[in-house]
């Protein structure tokens, strides 16, 4: 491996403890919608408390933003994971009435989410540079990948071995321990120290009129974001619609992640910056495709090709455009003094797009509707077309 393209000490050790945030998620995340679906049996309520988690995150990344310029992002990083691990300790606590305050668990879910993802990218961009992020964030994808392979199969596994709800309380309370592990962990990473405390948001349409490409590079994670917030919650109610049984959604998930990691690992040996408008095509026409399936019939076999389908492509689509974004930190004016700003921007423009999209589900679709469900799927999905466009030189 040449040395330019080599990751520093921090970059593994950020990497291990994001793995170890992660499994804590994979453990629950995708189990949380089918809780809330085992106590209700509404995509309303699944679409109101994803919906609500999102655009809290949206907003409150905008309001962290500032904090993490004056106190650190790293101190931001610790709060967003211990945040997380209150969440789930909440509900360990409150067990069937989490139904009852589903809306105050989804805004403590978007507010940890806002910290610590707000965190993680600028930490991912400090601890790589243009050489090595396709290759950082390819690990990052792997890794992410694996933690969400092994987490959902032992959660399916370990709930099937109760009865009733208690495997779930299992489930959440082996991820509350997953989340204080990390914020030990998070301990290790070194802060960087800066002198620019000042938050420079306020200068955004300066930037925007220096470089008007950023503004389309901006546009770019709204469109991303479309299908992600309706992918959050819908796969895994369909399959357990078609088969009841938790265990059998957990083993798919262990299917369609391992597609992932191939395809990650792919990306993060042969990818590079050059080739970032073709890749994001190739992405978007898999992803079309993929939602093309379900037209014919929702069965298992339908869904089974569209998630694995579309989880070859996602790592495409995310990691392009992740690398292409952080490359415009070189670009633009104050470079990475901008670099939190940029983050919050991001995760902002992308969680609004995640919430317009699960909008535009919940007002086409409130129940298990094979004639509307495909649609709706193929519209976001075609929607992705419009990134490549948006990839503009800079």
């Amino acid at each position: 491996m040449p040395k330019e393209k080599r990751l520093s000490e921090q970059a593994v050790i950020t990497l291990v403890n994001h793995t170890i945030f992660q499994f804590g998620n994979s453990l629950s995340l995708i189990f949380i919608n089918l809780y809330l679906w085992r106590l209700t049996e509404s995509l309303l309520i699944n679409g109101l408390f994803n919906l609500t988690a999102i655009l809290s995150q949206a907003v409150a990344t905008i309001l962290i933003g500032k904090m993490a310029k004056q106190k650190g992002h790293l101190a931001i990083y610790r709060y967003g994971i211990f945040l997380t691990a209150f969440f789930y300790l909440c509900i360990v606590v409150t067990q069937e009435n989490m139904v009852q305050y589903f809306y105050l668990f989804a805004l403590v879910r978007g507010i940890s989410q806002a910290a610590y993802w707000l965190s993680y990218f600028t930490l991912a961009h400090e601890v790589s540079h243009n050489l090595n992020r396709h290759r950082y964030l390819g690990w990052n994808q792997m890794l992410m990948g694996l933690a969400n392979l092994v987490g959902p199969a032992a959660a399916g596994f370990v709930i099937t071995l109760y009865t009733e709800l208690t495997g779930y309380i299992i489930v959440f309370s082996i991820a509350f321990l997953m989340f204080i592990i990390a914020t030990i962990g998070s301990f290790r990473i070194k802060k960087v120290h800066s002198h620019h405390k000042e938050y420079y948001m306020k200068y955004l349409k300066l930037v925007v009129k220096k470089k008007p490409n950023f503004q389309k590079a901006l546009f770019g994670w709204f469109i991303i974001g479309f299908p992600q917030g309706i992918l959050m919650y819908i796969p895994p109610i369909l399959l357990f619609t078609i088969f009841p049984d938790e265990s059998f959604v957990g083993y798919m998930n262990v299917l369609f992640l391992s597609l992932s990691i191939v395809a990650s690992y792919a990306i993060s040996r042969f990818a590079n910056i050059d080739s970032t408008k073709i890749y994001l095509l190739v992405a978007a026409i898999g992803m079309l495709i993929s939602a093309t399936f379900l037209i014919w019939e929702i069965s298992i076999w339908t869904v089974v090709l569209f998630m694995a389908i579309s989880s070859i492509f996602k790592p495409l689509q995310g990691n392009t455009y992740a690398a292409y974004y952080f490359t415009w930190l070189d670009k633009i004016p104050l470079k990475e003094n901008f670099r939190v700003e940029s983050v919050v921007l991001r995760e902002a423009i992308i969680n609004i797009g995640r919430g317009l999209g699960i909008v535009i589900f919940m007002v086409f679709s409130t129940e298990i509707n094979p004639a509307t469900i495909p649609w709706i799927l193929v519209f976001v999905m075609a929607i992705q077309l419009i990134i490549p466009l948006l990839a503009k030189d800079q």
